[in-house]
């Protein structure tokens, strides 16, 4: 049986889990617009150690560059921290270059966070966006196993997605390929933070829906959830037309949220929209099991 103790650093309760001689794990760092996250992630998929602090408004990677030093301190004894370390992040990233724009975190945009996380660390690093990292998860720990071709979509702060095809994750030139943020679901609709109109980022993500309505989402009335469930489902018809897929995984804050109110709507709205035969079959799946932001980011190296 595992045994969990607490360790403080600084303030701030990093949760460890005590493990048995000879654990592995792996360095696993979340970047959201408004939280920054880290642990160590077992093989299993086990969390032995977790941290994380809101994103700070100036010196991000000053906050994120300690928050990673507090959870390799608390590395339990016994355990061996591989020589990799998964950073997700929210889109759009550069996967080659290594570099991130997070939306909402204006002083990383084009930031060499992967080339400041190898110099911190020592380690090598694997950098994907929060949708790859979602998708990855499924396959290892989740609903996507034994599924060949499916797409992740995580409609939280902002809206993230990645897809999966014949087994492969598809990545695209810079790493951004299967997004759905930034599918045009309304003509000249609603601004968006990329600069665009009409995106379904502005109608699904926590911060446009609240900055519009003024309030919390929880407070949301049932024609904005209506019309965020439109949107989704108009986005989802269009990437499974293109790209041939017939299962997406939806989860995040605000599916927690709005909850089957908005999915029925989003599956109706798909039914209306989808007449092709090939997706006849077409299926939106909330996922039974939520996981942590790291153990995502995690499975960037594990579900490998």
């Amino acid at each position: 049986m595992v045994r969990r103790e607490s360790t403080w650093f600084a303030g701030v309760v990093a949760n460890v889990i005590a493990v048995p001689v000879s654990e592995s794990a792996v360095l696993a760092i979340s970047v959201e617009s408004g939280r920054l996250s880290a642990g160590l992630v077992a093989d299993s998929g086990t969390v032995l150690v977790r941290d994380r602090v809101t994103t700070p408004a100036r010196d991000v990677w000053r906050g994120l560059d300690r928050l990673i030093g507090r959870v390799l301190a608390a590395a339990p004894v016994g355990v061996e921290v591989a020589d990799i370390a998964t950073v997700s992040v929210v889109g759009p990233i550069d996967a080659d270059a290594g570099t991130v724009s997070p939306p909402h975190v204006p002083s990383w945009d084009g930031f060499t966070l992967r080339e400041h996380v190898e110099s911190a660390t020592g380690r090598r690093v694997l950098i994907d966006s929060a949708g790859a990292a979602a998708a990855e998860y499924e396959r290892w720990l989740g609903e996507a196993r034994g599924v060949s071709s499916y797409a992740a979509i995580v409609a939280d702060a902002v809206v993230d997605s990645a897809v999966v095809l014949g087994g492969i994750r598809v990545s695209g030139a810079f790493g951004n390929a299967g997004s759905v943020a930034h599918i045009n679901v309304d003509p000249g609709g609603r601004p968006c933070w990329c600069g665009a109109s009409g995106c379904l980022d502005p109608y699904l993500s926590s911060i446009a829906i609240e900055a519009e309505i003024g309030r919390s989402i929880r407070q949301a009335t049932p024609s904005v959830i209506e019309r965020s469930g439109i949107m989704l489902g108009r986005a989802i018809a269009t990437l499974a037309a293109m790209a041939d897929v017939d299962r997406f995984y939806v989860s995040g804050g605000v599916v927690d949220v709005f909850g089957d109110q908005m999915l029925d709507v989003c599956r109706n709205e798909i039914r209306l929209r989808s007449k092709m035969g090939y997706l006849a079959g077409l299926q939106v799946i909330e996922p039974v099991e939520h996981s942590s932001s790291i153990v995502a980011s995690a499975a960037l190296a594990l579900a490998r």
